[in-house]
């Protein structure tokens, strides 16, 4: 038996999957965590985008071997290529890879330092990502901008089990 199912049948008469809803279980579905550790990086690249060829930034604020956070006002859209030559952390060599804008920070949350453009590498050589890892290993991870989220999940699980 399922506590969550159990739960919100009791509670609210819930146990069929709802159109709207979808089942129980799929409410109560936890935070899931990163797969990789973001760095508080600041280091210089240069990202392109691919139409036009426009620089868009000439500095990260963090990155991951999945990909970077630049500071950038300028005007991209989501799902827009980018290229990507990357100094390495604390070296002086170069990486290159191709990204996909994958958010777009316009600065008008509290919490929002400045615009910034999230990139997701879409290709990058395997030594290459062997190399940015190796580099990034010991940095410290950026300052959380907002509090982790709650884990409602887990306190329904907790209350339903009493």
């Amino acid at each position: 038996d399922d506590p969550f199912a159990t739960f919100f049948s009791r509670a609210f008469g819930l146990g069929a999957p709802s159109p709207l809803f979808g089942t129980p279980e799929l409410l109560l579905e936890a935070p899931r965590p990163r797969s990789t550790v973001r760095r508080a990086v600041r280091t210089r690249c240069e990202v392109v985008a691919e139409q036009g060829f426009r620089l868009l930034a000439t500095e990260t604020s963090d990155v991951s071997d999945m990909g970077l956070l630049v500071p950038s006002a300028a005007g991209v859209a989501l799902g827009e290529v980018v290229f990507v030559s990357l100094r390495l952390p604390a070296r002086v060599s170069f990486i290159d890879a191709e990204a996909e804008v994958v958010r777009v920070l316009r600065g008008r949350r509290h919490t929002d330092h400045t615009r910034s453009i999230g990139l997701h590498f879409t290709r990058i050589d395997a030594a290459d990502r062997a190399l940015l890892l190796a580099s990034l290993r010991g940095l410290p991870p950026p300052i959380p901008a907002r509090p982790r989220p709650k884990d409602y999940a887990a306190s329904v699980a907790a209350f339903a089990t009493r």
